[in-house]
């Protein structure tokens, strides 16, 4: 962990799930003042599980049938990419370690991106403090070295066009998991 003054947010290091693409420049300017469309288009329609009222087992008819839909627009985005067969498409990534603050990311990709290409990530904060676990975020690449493993970039990005709410959960994300981490650390220098 660390906080950087150039920077303005603190940062911690973690193994996080990441899912990247890039966005062209076209679609980034058709949709520039709506990123939920870019993410629609980029990762699908997100599902949305009702909400079961008073503890019951009975769901809503009409909820039932919005979770039933976007299942099955879910089912044809996957569809579509397999059809495809383009593997420049999604890139649906393991864990990865990654470097996270309120104002960018870190992290290892796939492909060599360019300086200013915009990314679609989507990322899966697991202490996440709300209701959603996945974060989208439009990010513009900084900077691209050659890692160790062959044919894998570290790749850092700024965030861009980011909701007031998003940044709030993932410093929120960064702050639980600083204390985390140093409430580990302190636990192994009092077992020694």
């Amino acid at each position: 962990m660390e906080k950087d003054s150039s920077r303005g947010h603190v940062r911690v290091d973690d193994i996080l799930k990441v899912d990247y693409l890039k966005v062209s420049s076209e679609e980034y300017a058709r949709c520039k003042k709506k990123p939920a469309v870019i993410f629609k288009n980029t990762f699908g329609e997100p599902i949305k599980v009702p909400e079961i009222e008073g503890g019951t087992a009975s769901v809503d008819l009409e909820h039932l049938y919005n979770l039933i839909y976007q299942a099955n627009m879910k089912i044809d985005h996957i569809l579509d990419i397999l059809e495809a067969k383009n593997t420049e498409r999604n890139i649906f990534s393991a864990s990865e370690c990654v470097n996270i603050s309120g104002s960018g990311m870190r992290f290892i990709a796939n492909r060599c991106f360019s300086i200013d290409d915009i990314i679609a990530l989507r990322v899966f904060l697991p202490l996440s403090l709300s209701s959603r676990s996945w974060i989208n975020i439009l990010g513009k690449v900084k900077s691209v070295s050659a890692s160790d493993s062959e044919n894998r970039y570290n790749t850092a990005i700024k965030f861009i066009d980011l909701a007031d709410d998003d940044r709030e959960i993932i410093i929120r994300y960064v702050f639980t998991r600083q204390r985390e981490l140093l409430r580990h650390v302190s636990d192994l220098k009092t077992s020694d």
